[in-house]
């Protein structure tokens, strides 16, 4: 007995093999448009542009998790970095970074190197939900930042406003808001997908529905476009106040060129941020416009560089606070520094730490009399005590 479906019509005319009408029909084998854009047999780029994209987030996040651990380690342990209350938005920010090169970077970086996403369709929703808010985390709290900086410089009879309670509540404002854009595709609001590379998930951005477009819009807008017009606002004053500062009758010259250039630095570095912001995220933003406002497909290409670019966001400002930040430089050397004190080997014929010994003699003596009590101690002494602290 034949079983085809055609040998069951007493004509021919009322059955074809066309795609058109062989879709309609419920037994048919041929594939429909759904299941061949997500067959996970298509390679779109070939084995060695995933072996390159594997080692380029090698390479990320080797310096991501390093960068991020060290500022994380220069925030929390240095007692001056702690009094500033926006470096406890840099803190933040690093933890947020730090979450991005933990929960995405590997994921994509084994699937690169396998040539195909290996960690099923559960963990590519988790992958894109986690890193989605790690990241907008990270640009809320740039955002932040450049109010705290503009309040500073622009409006400092406010200043006094910007302590460490309403800072925890700052951050706190930045997880909640980076929530309510993460949330919604876990519900229902549009969906987490694989990109075209199909080893990195994301949001959804090829919408078809008007709800979903919605979505969309709302969170380029709200998660890029109003970034960009704060942060532009706010250093574009910052500058210009800067360059008319007013000092006082009695400020020497010296004393104004010292000012000027710790302000200069300070916001050197907060711009530099803002510029590999824009730098990671422009491209991304306009192939997501584009997506939305077109229904053309981009070439390969011009989709798998702006999620690498994007990537890339997380390992640019520890690069920043050490190439912009001498402070930060000697902060970070001195917590190695103190980290390799842990390997060092303590003499057990002193049963007295030098550096006790040494607080005991400073305390013992007034701020005039310091310099005598360090020429008592012979020379000998002296170079043990300088080496036994050097950490």
């Amino acid at each position: 007995m034949n079983a085809s479906p055609s040998s069951w019509l007493p004509s021919r005319e009322l059955f074809t093999d066309s795609p058109e009408n062989s879709s309609e029909w419920p037994w048919t084998d041929g594939p429909t448009q759904e299941s061949c854009s997500d067959d996970e047999s298509v390679d779109p780029i070939g084995y060695h542009a995933y072996l390159a994209v594997a080692i380029y987030l090698t390479l990320l996040g080797i310096v991501a998790v390093g960068g991020n651990v060290m500022a994380i380690i220069v925030f929390v342990t240095e007692k001056e970095f702690r009094k500033k209350e926006h470096n406890s938005l840099l803190l933040n920010m690093a933890l947020a970074d730090l979450g991005v090169s933990i929960f995405g970077y590997p994921a994509s970086t084994v699937s690169g190197y396998a040539g195909r996403w290996v960690l099923g369709e559960v963990w590519c929703v988790i992958y894109a939900f986690v890193c989605y808010t790690f990241s907008m985390v990270t640009m809320n709290t740039l955002c932040a930042i450049s109010i705290y900086r503009y309040i500073v410089m622009c409006t400092p009879q406010y200043a006094h406003l910007l302590t460490h309670r309403r800072t925890m509540y700052v951050i706190l404002v930045t997880w909640l808001y980076a929530l309510v854009f993460t949330v919604p595709p876990l519900v229902g609001v549009n969906y987490y997908t694989f990109e075209p590379i199909r080893i990195i998930c994301s949001l959804n951005w090829n919408v078809r529905y008007p709800g979903e477009m919605a979505y969309t819009v709302l969170t380029i807008f709200f998660g890029y476009v109003v970034y960009v017009v704060i942060m532009g606002y706010c250093y574009c004053k910052i500058y210009f106040k800067s360059k008319n500062l007013k000092f006082g009758a009695l400020a020497s010259d010296k004393a104004k060129k010292a000012v000027k250039k710790d302000i200069l630095k300070a916001s050197l570095m907060c711009m530099t941020m803002v510029v590999s912001f824009l730098i990671a995220w422009t491209p991304y933003a306009v192939s997501s416009t584009w997506d939305i406002l077109t229904e053309e497909d981009l070439p390969i290409i011009a989709t798998i560089l702006p999620s690498l670019f994007a990537k890339s966001s997380c390992m640019m400002n520890p690069i920043i606070y050490t190439c912009c930040n001498g402070k930060y430089r000697q902060a970070a050397l001195k917590s190695f520094r103190r980290l390799g004190c842990f390997n060092k080997q303590v003499n057990p014929l002193n049963t007295e730490q030098p550096q006790a010994v040494r607080r005991r003699r400073c305390s013992a003596v007034g701020p005039a009399d310091q310099g005598m009590a360090m020429n008592a101690i012979p020379p000998s002494r002296a170079t043990n005590d300088r080496q036994s602290s050097s950490c």
